[in-house]
């Protein structure tokens, strides 16, 4: 008898599997977004890189708790993760400076780890795949910032963030008519930008 296909572990919950995931998400653009959302006020203070590892060990964790549907809403999970560890951040951080809590680190659950490849499957994530996607992320921000504000907005709410078309328009208070010709002509102008920092064939079209 062999065993039914249904015994085997979901992707995301596969040790032998993890590694191939996450290097599919394009985690430079999940840093670009992780910045956006550390801001100014926590920026110097917060690295995206802690807050990526974090999220990393969390969703390792807590596998179990995510049904797994396709690469697209993993990343949905691992970035709804992600925001609530920038959140409990600024929340520890805020303390701190009001003298109510005098511990230094941002986050609790790694703390005394010194990486948390210790903590995941192998080939998860290392310093120099670390370094690397830093150093893309920076030309993706890059490229964003070039863009006007109107457009920069919509290309880092659909390209970055992944928010759907008419959730993205009603959250910019845009009819869907103009937040389609928005995105149109800033991918075009972001994804130009992009080619001229990375290099044409850098440019995989197909990331952000």
């Amino acid at each position: 008898m062999h065993p039914e296909p249904h015994d085997a572990p979901a992707p995301h919950q596969d040790p032998t599997e993890w590694g191939r995931l996450v290097e599919s998400l394009d985690v430079a653009s999940v840093f670009v977004v992780i910045g956006n959302w550390i801001g100014p006020k926590l920026r110097g203070q917060v690295a995206v890189e802690d807050v990526w590892q974090e999220t990393l060990w969390c969703s390792w964790r807590d596998r179990h708790q995510h049904a797994w549907r396709n690469l697209s809403a993993w990343r949905t999970w691992l970035l709804s993760i992600a925001r609530n560890r920038v959140r409990d951040a600024g929340r520890t951080l805020g303390r701190t400076k009001r003298g109510g809590d005098h511990r230094t680190d941002a986050f609790s659950a790694l703390a005394g780890h010194e990486s948390v490849s210790a903590l995941l499957p192998p080939g998860s994530t290392t310093p120099s795949r670390v370094a690397g996607f830093r150093e893309r992320a920076l030309a993706m921000e890059q490229a964003l910032d070039s863009l006007e504000p109107d457009l920069r907005a919509i290309v880092q709410l659909r390209l970055f963030e992944e928010v759907p078309m008419r959730e993205a328009a009603a959250q910019l208070g845009l009819p869907l008519s103009t937040a389609k010709e928005r995105l149109l002509r800033g991918v075009t102008r972001y994804r130009h930008r992009l080619r001229q920092l990375l290099g044409s064939d850098e440019d995989r079209g197909g990331a952000p």
